[in-house]
């Protein structure tokens, strides 16, 4: 796996952050753990996965034609 920085809302490093793994095209999500009992609860989580939160400003660094046309190249 490749992986280059896509952008990020804040400095030094920390989160939100989006990455490209630059071999599959898809993208890597830096964020925040969600972790609330009753928030997980929700959502049916599979084994080896996990929930990140990352706010919507974050999503202005994907291309304009969104994710799904990077994928068909």
């Amino acid at each position: 796996m490749r992986i280059s920085f896509v952008g990020g809302d804040t400095g030094q490093g920390g989160s939100p952050r989006l990455y490209r793994d630059e071999e599959s095209g898809d993208y890597i999500v830096q964020g925040y753990l969600v972790s609330e009992p009753g928030d997980l609860a929700q959502m049916k989580i599979p084994e080896g996965e996990t929930v990140v939160r990352v706010p919507a400003s974050l999503w202005k660094y994907l291309p304009k034609e969104g994710a799904d046309a990077d994928a068909e190249r």
